[in-house]
């Protein structure tokens, strides 16, 4: 910043500073003692060394199947050899998934019978009162003629009784036609409430099926499989090991489209920002310098409970120009970020 030198009223003299005057009339004025501000920006570069490592946006990403709480790594291909597409890279232990399958097949066997055997019967006591129905009503007939005979010819005794089974007569319909709507109801909720059982073990023995199939993990791309690391001790994951469910097992990396992936301190990521300019060396090739930007920084923090309390921002770094040097996922790289930072004073 250009130094401004100014004779301020009082006899000072003030360097390296822009001062900004204000008359009571609202004019600018330099040097005068009227509602004087004085302020001072102050720009300098900072250098950010950052660490990395290749890696590949066609990358398949091998996570511990959801199912179960643990599950155990039976065998994984070996880490750094080329995995084909299509070819198996980790197998998990499925012995507990398997065993809840067949336990959930059986018991749907079961409510399938169940099922059938209620539905007979319910079908059976819809029939059952749906002829009681039927006799009611013809009882109510019955009694309805008996009832319509002129009282000239029957004794006024007989005519009262003749009345007297035509309301109990209509008194035993009305009877048998709430029981019949009941029974089928009760039939309604039977049979609905076998059946939802029976869709709930279908989906349990549908899912159970998927893990199953998840537990043979194949490689969707071709390339060199790299495992990932204990997120408690940071040691390597290898076959034989206990994992929890969506634990990160291993990765496959395509031998084409490379990137760098780094992780940034908190504090770091203050002032950075997608496409700054990156310089980078390979820790391979230290003498070659190649250049690039940062392509993506993720605005989700995250903590690695290794590295310590602090949080870390993940980010991806592309090559300006793809190095004529032969790249490997994995290789570890070193990176100088210039930023910019402003204080004003």
């Amino acid at each position: 910043m250009k130094a401004i030198f100014v004779k301020a009223a009082f006899g000072r003299a003030i360097f390296g500073k822009s001062i900004f005057c204000k008359s009571a009339l609202g004019k600018t004025i330099l040097g005068a003692v009227i509602s004087c501000v004085v302020l001072s920006t102050n720009v300098y570069a900072e250098k950010l060394l950052l660490t990395g490592q290749i890696g590949s946006s066609a990358k398949q990403v091998v996570n511990a199947p959801t199912g179960s709480r643990q599950l155990q790594i039976q065998w994984m291909e070996e880490e750094g050899k080329i995995a084909e597409q299509g070819e198996t890279v980790v197998l998990f232990d499925g012995a507990s998934s398997q065993a809840q399958l067949i336990a959930n097949e059986e018991n749907l066997d079961r409510l399938l019978l169940e099922f059938e055997e209620l539905k007979i019967q319910q079908e059976q006591s819809v029939i059952d009162a749906s002829g009681r129905l039927k006799v009611a009503k013809m009882r109510v007939e019955k009694a309805r003629i008996e009832a319509s005979v002129p009282s000239s010819q029957v004794a006024a005794f007989e005519k009262g009784q003749f009345e007297l089974s035509l309301q109990r007569a209509m008194v035993e319909e009305i009877k048998a036609e709430e029981a019949l709507q009941r029974s089928l109801k009760e039939q309604r909720a039977e049979l609905t409430k076998k059946e939802v059982n029976i869709l709930k073990v279908k989906e349990e023995i549908v899912y159970l099926t998927e893990v199953l199939g998840n537990l043979n993990v194949i490689a969707q791309v071709t390339g060199p499989v790299t495992y990932a690391t204990h997120p408690w001790f940071g040691t390597k994951l290898s076959a034989g090991m206990n994992v929890r469910a969506s634990w990160k097992v291993l990765d496959v990396q395509s031998t084409s489209n490379f990137q760098i992936e780094t992780w940034v301190h908190e504090i770091d990521a203050v002032g950075l920002n997608e496409n700054t300019a990156v310089e980078i060396v390979l820790d391979a090739y230290p003498n070659k310098k190649y250049s690039g930007v940062i392509s993506n920084l993720s605005k989700q923090s995250e903590r690695k409970a290794s590295w310590g309390k602090s949080a870390y921002f993940p980010a991806i770094v592309t090559f300006d120009t793809p190095p004529e040097i032969s790249l490997l996922p994995g290789m570890s790289v070193r990176m100088l970020v210039t930023k910019e930072n402003k204080n004003n004073v």
